[in-house]
């Protein structure tokens, strides 16, 4: 293993929280939020046999013309077309629709931003816990600090890294992308915690504890991938699942330079000075 690789993994945690920090001191959040954390309507409007060239070019226009963000979702009996909206124009949107495409029928949910707020602060207390409550369990099995903070320090790139990723690809934060975060610490933990045991428990070289804990890794990880993207495939990109699995996929691929490149480093360079 190059040890020289790491300066890639830190290089690209800079340059997260880098963006993170830029974003945050222009926009007052270091991420978009979804409609279910900033407040504002939800309209879900389904058609029954309309094309989907034509409802693709009328959600184009709605984003154009009314500054909303939508999305269209597919089945064997309907196309359904969702909109996010912050103003107060429900009524003229359902009526433009409605001129292009025939509605077959529609529902308006009202989301109040004061909840929204809280529900917000309650997020971000919950990641925060379930990061403290992952550093307590991973320095109680270890009782190392190094080794023990390399783990710490892969999770905290797995989360960076994955919103970072999520800005440049327009992914926002909601109640669904959240739990994906939540989510993703249980899977990035999972390479780190067998990898840093290899090499702590077992005897011999690290290149072979190496190389035995990155077969299995590995495996599990393209597992995971490969079953993701089946459901982003199956469900569709704005399904709740395939949004949860679109970022699931995204701190699984960080995940491989944070585990086998950065927290290896790390651990390479403490067995070969103290000989554990």
């Amino acid at each position: 293993m190059n040890r020289k690789l790491i300066f890639l993994t830190i290089a690209f945690l800079l340059l997260s929280v880098g963006f993170l920090g830029y974003k945050q001191a222009t926009t007052g959040y270091f991420i978009d939020k979804a409609i279910d954390l900033k407040g504002g309507n939800f309209i879900t409007i389904t058609f029954e046999d309309t094309e989907y060239s034509k409802l693709s070019k009328l959600r184009d226009d709605l984003e154009r013309n009314y500054n909303v963000a939508a999305y269209l979702t597919t089945s064997v009996l309907e196309t359904q077309l969702s909109i996010e909206s912050t103003g107060g124009n429900t009524q003229e949107l359902i009526n433009h629709v409605n001129e292009t495409a025939e509605i077959k029928n529609y529902e308006v949910s009202e989301i109040d931003p004061k909840l929204s707020e809280e529900v917000l602060n309650e997020i971000i207390n919950g990641i925060f816990f379930a990061f403290v409550a992952m550093a307590v369990i991973i320095f109680i099995l270890f009782r190392i600090p190094i080794p023990s903070l390399a783990v710490v320090f892969a999770a905290f790139t797995d989360i960076i890294g994955t919103l970072f990723l999520m800005n440049i690809l327009g992914i926002k934060l909601s109640l669904i992308t959240f739990t994906a975060l939540l989510m993703l610490l249980g899977y990035s933990v999972d390479t780190d915690i067998l990898l840093t045991t290899r090499v702590l428990r077992e005897r011999g070289k690290f290149e072979d504890q190496y190389k035995r804990a990155l077969k299995t890794g590995l495996t599990m990880t393209l597992t995971s991938l490969i079953a993701l993207s089946s459901i982003i495939i199956i469900a569709g990109y704005t399904s709740v699942f395939g949004k949860l699995a679109s970022v699931l996929v995204l701190g699984l691929i960080i995940d491989i330079g944070s585990t086998w490149i950065q927290n290896a480093t790390i651990l390479d360079v403490y067995k070969s000075k103290y000989g554990h």
